[in-house]
């Protein structure tokens, strides 16, 4: 049997290293191991032969155009087409026999030199603009001990846990780590109201690394002034305000030896957000010396350039992203932002009409 697998999204990066790599699709090294261990010829990456089943695999939302294009242009090149992932559909699942093969097989498939996947699952926060609650549950649970996810070619590991500090896990993935002198990179953003001293503690005994290894960086989210969120323990719905919080937990890390440069925080904007909060959220973060990373909303759906509420987002939402993460803030106001000055303009030109 002859095999293709499709990653829609995973493509060579250059590193801060000046190497290539790769952000792998756990699922399809899946694929890959199951297909492997029945003896089948596999295609990977695909390149258009004749195969008797074609996977193709989508993190993201706003591939779907595409790939609804792929499936009728491959019909007649494989004899069974098989779409999944996140992207494609939130609701997707592997086939048990799939999901139960080890995660390790990535490493192969992507020729990759350090260790990835999750050891949590789940996240309590329930954000409306998240998939995560939906597709994988409002509790944390464990998945996997950090032994699981290590490459023999490297002491580096990228742990992809939705919300790290939300389980007692942590605390017992920090002590593996500690043992068996790795480095670690806790890639997705980490909910920095519930840092505690004890977290801080822990986060400043390990050697915390970048995805490339390069730099020490840490993670976290500021998606909106006003965070409300499912209380881990009870359940129940507080709100915290991050124009307080984030201060004070930066504070903290200080105290444990972090600096704020060693901080990026993603943060939300174009969800339901306005210039003034997007503008008071990023220059809180700024001034407290931390990294800001603008990562615009897209909808669940596919949908490019909406609100959370389906309307189309502010005029200011793509520039902002631009200014912020094209690091143009240290040279000129946001206001004075040449592609800003452009979207408000293309915005009374249609009015006119």
């Amino acid at each position: 049997m002859k095999v293709g697998i499709w990653d829609m999204d995973t493509q060579k990066t250059k590193m801060e290293t000046g190497e290539y790599g790769k952000f792998p699709n756990i699922a399809c090294g899946k694929i890959y191991g199951y297909h492997k261990l029945q003896g089948d010829e596999i295609v990977y990456p695909y390149n258009g032969k004749k195969v008797d089943k074609l996977y193709i695999s989508t993190i993201f939302s706003w591939t779907k155009p595409r790939i609804q294009k792929i499936i009728e242009a491959y019909r007649g090149v494989a004899k069974e087409i098989v779409v999944g992932g996140t992207g494609w559909d939130w609701k997707s699942k592997l086939p048990p026999e799939i999901e139960a093969v080890d995660s390790k097989w990535t490493y192969e498939m992507y020729g990759i030199n350090y260790g990835i996947g999750f050891t949590i699952r789940g996240c309590h926060v329930g954000c409306a603009f998240c998939v995560v609650p939906r597709k994988e549950g409002i509790r944390e649970y464990r998945v996997a001990r950090i032994a699981d996810l290590i490459n023999p070619k490297s002491n580096h590991i990228v742990l992809l846990n939705n919300n790290s500090f939300a389980d007692i896990g942590f605390f017992e993935d920090v002590e593996e780590i500690k043992d068996r002198k790795l480095t670690v990179n806790w890639n997705q953003a980490n909910d920095i109201t519930l840092l505690t001293p004890k977290h801080a503690e822990a986060v400043a005994s390990v050697e915390y690394r970048n995805f490339a290894k390069t730099k020490k960086m840490l993670h976290f989210a500021c998606d909106q002034l006003i965070k409300k969120k499912r209380d881990h323990v009870t359940g129940e719905w507080i709100s915290y305000d991050m124009l307080k919080v984030v201060p004070e937990k930066v504070r903290m890390l200080k105290e444990y030896g972090i600096p704020a440069h060693h901080l990026t925080f993603y943060m939300l904007i174009g969800f339901d957000t306005t210039l003034e909060e997007d503008m008071l959220r990023f220059n809180m973060l700024n001034d407290l010396g931390c990294n800001v990373y603008a990562m615009m909303f897209r909808d669940l759906n596919g949908k490019v350039g909406v609100d959370g509420k389906g309307n189309k987002q502010s005029v200011h939402v793509r520039p902002l992203r631009d200014w912020i993460n094209g690091h143009a803030f240290h040279n000129v106001p946001f206001n004075e932002f040449d592609r800003y000055q452009k979207a408000l303009d293309s915005e009374k030109q249609l009015r006119l009409f």
